[in-house]
C-alpha cells in the first residue's frame, strides 16, 4: 500500500469514528424517548442499565479517538478540533444517560408533563447533528453540511423555548418537593443535550472556515 493510500485510510479513520460516535448519540436519544414516552417507574433500574451500556460504547470510541491522536503525526484537521468534537459528543450521550439515572434515583411514580415531548425535540436535534457528523468528511465539498449545522442550531433554540415553558409548567403545579426536584433535573439535562449539540456545531462550523 502507498504512503499516500496509508494516509487516506488514516484520514478516513477519524471521520469513520466520529460518525460511529454521533450515530451512538443517535441511539441513546431514540432509547431515551421510548423510555420517557412509555415510562414505567417499575422498570426503571432495567432501562437505566440500558441505557448506561449504550453510554459505555460512546466512551469506548472516544477513548480510542484519544488514544489515536496521542500516536498520531498527522491529522486531516486540527487534533485539537477533533478531540474536542468527540468530547462534545461523548458529552451529549452522558447528558441523555443522566436523564435515565435521574428518573431512578428519584423513583419518579410519573413524569411531569412535557417530559416525553422534549425528549422527541432533543432526539431530534441529536439526529441532525448525527446527518452533520456524516456530512463532515467531505466539508470542503458538501453543499448539505452548513445547512444541517443551521438546522441543530435552531433545534438547539427551540430546546431552550421548550426548556423555559417546561419549567415554568413544572412550578405551576402544587407539587411535592421531590418531584418538582427531579423534573427540573431531567430537563435541565435534556437542555444541557440540546446545547452541547449547539456547541458541537460551532465545532463543525470553525472547522470548515479553518480548513477551506
Amino acid at each position: 500500500m502507498g504512503a499516500a493510500r496509508v494516509m487516506a485510510k488514516k484520514t478516513n479513520e477519524y471521520f469513520l469514528l466520529i460518525e460511529q460516535q454521533a450515530a451512538i448519540c443517535v441511539e441513546a436519544a431514540a432509547l431515551l424517548e421510548n423510555i420517557l414516552t412509555e415510562y414505567s417507574a417499575a422498570g426503571m433500574a432495567v432501562r437505566r442499565v440500558e441505557m448506561h451500556a449504550v453510554e459505555r460504547r460512546a466512551d469506548g470510541i472516544c477513548h480510542d479517538i484519544r488514544n489515536r491522536l496521542s500516536a498520531a503525526f498527522i491529522t486531516p484537521i486540527d487534533q485539537e478540533d477533533i478531540l474536542h468534537l468527540a468530547q462534545l459528543l461523548d458529552d451529549v450521550t452522558d447528558a441523555l444517560d443522566e436523564v435515565a439515572l435521574e428518573c431512578y434515583m428519584f423513583r419518579l411514580a410519573e413524569l411531569p408533563a412535557g417530559a416525553p415531548a422534549f425528549a422527541g425535540l432533543t432526539r431530534r436535534c441529536v439526529g441532525k447533528l448525527c446527518e452533520a457528523a456524516i456530512e463532515l468528511r467531505n466539508f470542503r465539498s458538501s453543499g448539505r453540511l452548513r445547512a444541517l449545522l443551521a438546522e441543530v442550531n435552531t433545534l438547539e433554540e427551540q430546546a431552550d423555548d421548550a426548556y423555559a415553558t417546561a419549567i415554568h409548567d413544572l412550578f405551576a403545579e402544587d407539587a411535592a418537593p421531590r418531584t418538582l426536584i427531579a423534573g427540573k433535573a431531567i430537563f435541565d439535562c435534556m437542555e444541557a443535550c440540546c446545547d452541547l449539540c449547539g456547541h458541537a456545531a460551532d465545532v463543525m462550523d470553525q472547522i470548515i472556515i479553518k480548513n477551506t
